[in-house]
Order: structure tokens, then C-alpha cells, then sequence
């Protein structure tokens, strides 16, 4: 009866999107950008495995970074914008309490975050393209890659049998970073989203 208890949870299973929009406090900086996960939801929604990641779009961001300007264009400092994201498998155990949802999503994968010029800055003194004068600027280390780990809180609050909004607190890292303009890329985020579930209803939900 045991072994057959857990096949019968295991199959009930279904596939699995999150949709969300992040505000991050990332590298000292207030940002924001899209997030997804996507994937399988088992053992009645308890578990989801599957693909997740997000991204700081450069052109989105205004914030900016200030760096030596080393003679670029007669100035002293650079504003240089930033972008750059991460992905990698995703896994999040959960429970549910009534139509609550409250899972821990952790994320293992690789990503990385760069800085470029911006604006005027774009024309270069001398013609050549603006990525060859931020490698000569910042000694070859205009960005940087490495092991992304993320870990969170969230709760989703269910609206109907398999769509759930959702809000989520994680804090993300890049373990290794090392570049020109910081030696971290690492801060917590507020997330808001929707979470569509296309499994059996979440949690055992309407089951008699």
C-alpha cells in the first residue's frame, strides 16, 4: 500500500510556467527585470523541477556605474549601464495550507553580468567599436561569468484550480565574480507574478 501510495502521488503531475517581474537590489543598485521558471509540478504540486532564470536588461536600468574614465573623451569618470543574467535548474519543494502556496525555489546554474558604455560615450574617439575601448578601459574584465545560486521564499495565493499570483524574496549570487567595476555581483530581490499550474488542481484541490 506504501509503494503504491507514492506512485499514485507521483503521478499526479503536470507541467508548470512562473511568469515574474523582479525588483533587485543587486551590486548596490536598484534594477529590475523579467524572471521565469518552467518545468514539472509532482507529487500533487508538492515538488516542481524544471529551468529557471532571469535577466537585468541594460536598457531598461538607468541606474549606472561610475568608473575612472582614463582619459576617454577628456572626462574623469564613466556612467557605465549593466546587463547580464542567469539560468539553471530549479527546484522548489512546497506545501499548501488551503489556497495558500509556500515554497522554497532554489536555483543552481551559471550567468554572468557585464558593463558598457552608454550614450554619447558610444562614439569612440578614434572610430573603433565601443566593446574594444571597454575591454582596453577595464583591462579585458568589462564583464564577468560563474556559478549562479539562488535561494527564496514564496507564496502564491490560488484563483482557480491551476492559476496562482505570486510573491517571491530571494537573494541571488555569482559565486566567483570578479570584474573591472565590482568584485561582487550578488543582493535580494522582490518579485510579483503568476504561476500557472496544468496538473491535476494543486495540492489534492477539489478531490472528494
Amino acid at each position: 500500500m506504501w509503494i503504491w501510495g507514492i506512485g499514485a502521488a507521483a503521478a499526479a503531475a503536470g507541467p508548470f510556467v512562473d511568469l515574474e517581474w523582479r525588483g533587485m537590489a543587486m551590486a548596490g543598485h536598484l534594477s529590475h527585470g523579467p524572471a521565469f521558471a518552467a518545468g514539472a509540478a509532482l507529487f500533487d504540486d508538492r515538488l516542481r523541477v524544471g529551468l529557471s532564470g532571469f535577466a537585468r536588461p541594460g536598457p531598461i536600468n538607468p541606474a549606472t556605474f561610475a568608473v575612472p574614465a582614463q582619459g576617454y573623451q577628456g572626462q574623469e569618470t564613466l556612467a557605465l549601464r549593466s546587463d547580464g543574467g542567469v539560468m539553471g535548474l530549479h527546484v522548489a519543494p512546497a506545501v499548501h495550507t488551503g489556497a495558500l502556496r509556500v515554497d522554497l525555489p532554489l536555483m543552481v546554474g551559471y550567468g554572468g553580468f557585464g558593463f558598457y558604455l552608454t550614450g554619447d560615450d558610444r562614439r569612440t574617439p578614434d572610430g573603433r567599436k565601443p566593446s574594444a575601448w571597454e575591454n582596453e578601459l577595464m583591462d579585458g574584465r568589462d564583464s564577468s561569468f560563474g556559478l549562479g545560486v539562488e535561494g527564496g521564499l514564496r507564496v502564491a495565493w490560488r484563483v482557480g484550480a491551476h492559476v496562482a499570483p505570486c510573491v517571491v524574496a530571494r537573494y541571488t549570487t555569482i559565486v566567483g565574480y570578479d570584474a573591472f567595476v565590482r568584485s561582487d555581483y550578488a543582493g535580494p530581490s522582490l518579485g510579483l507574478g503568476l504561476s500557472v499550474h496544468g496538473g491535476p488542481p494543486a495540492g489534492g484541490a477539489g478531490r472528494r
